[in-house]
């Protein structure tokens, strides 16, 4: 009779967060942006999508960000037809569902590029239409969402967190509220890390990440492409921790802060808004 192997539930949760750093030291030598692209990986594929984006993007790396496959390089032509931004609105596609998407959202938001970064159907529009009522950035809340689960999610990260609505993007579950009390005291950015999460797995990544990045919460966010969005206003040297207020021009102006650093202070010399009163969601 064959002896069958068992694995611990922790080391299984450990070898598959070890994800995000596979890709890291695969994509590291072919973009300066290693922790965008690989954010939340599942394996290599985002360094492989990197090569086919590249000679369609100037930003392969958001294009490419957590990718499956090379699908969001096939999004890409579609999207082009349809907005300035294919980059954000084909970052996680699986098709070229993005596209439809955003013609649909184009007549209900600001922000169609956004709402449909990475939709596989219409879902996203729907739930904007309800997150109005809630929040003031709807088209964070909903970005990519498959149903109205980040509108339960958002009601349960109320008074857990300031940044519910970046917490809470896409989400299929109210795993991303659990992921984020895991983190706190894990990072300095647990909303980024735990954003859309499906399960505790972003919080064993930084273990794995450790002296890999300083930038670990981003690359163990599910949701790192959302790292992209900043104010028109941002000086380009701010490492900014969490998407601010929507910009105009929409929906960031670039190129987008260096995802390779910890977002921290301002350069010297400069000033940066308060943090509290910029990001916190009503």
């Amino acid at each position: 009779m064959r002896a069958i192997l068992v694995l611990p539930a922790a080391l299984l949760a450990a070898s598959a967060a070890a994800s995000p750093v596979d890709c890291y030291n695969a994509a590291k030598a072919k973009t300066s942006y290693p922790p965008l692209l690989c954010a939340g990986a599942a394996d290599a594929a985002p360094a492989a999508c990197f090569d086919a984006a590249s000679k369609l993007t100037g930003y392969p790396a958001l294009l490419c960000s957590g990718a499956l496959s090379n699908a969001p390089a096939t999004c890409f032509s579609a999207a082009s037809a349809v907005t300035r931004f294919p980059a954000l609105l084909c970052a996680g596609a699986v098709d070229s569902s993005p596209a439809a998407c955003f013609t649909a959202a184009d007549k209900v938001t600001g922000y169609p590029a956004l709402l449909c970064s990475g939709a596989v159907s219409n879902a996203p529009i729907a739930c904007f239409k309800a997150a109005e009522k809630v929040t003031n950035f709807p088209a964070l809340l909903c970005a990519g969402a498959v149903s109205d689960a980040p509108l339960s999610c958002f009601a349960a990260a109320k008074g857990v967190t300031d940044y519910p609505a970046l917490l809470c993007a896409g989400a299929e579950s109210n795993a991303p509220v659990a992921c984020f009390k895991a983190a706190k005291g894990k990072t300095d950015f647990p909303a980024l890390l735990c954003s859309g999460a499906k399960d505790d797995s972003p919080v064993a990544c930084l273990a794995t990440a450790q002296g890999v990045t300083d930038n670990r919460a981003l690359l163990c966010s599910p949701n790192g492409r959302l790292k992209a969005i900043t104010r028109h206003d941002n000086h380009s040297e701010y490492r900014l921790p969490y998407p601010y207020r929507f910009p105009h021009p929409y929906p960031f102006k670039f190129p987008f802060p260096d995802p390779n650093r910890d977002p921290s202070q301002p350069p010297p010399g400069s000033t940066q808004p308060n943090a509290s009163t910029v990001f916190k969601d009503a």
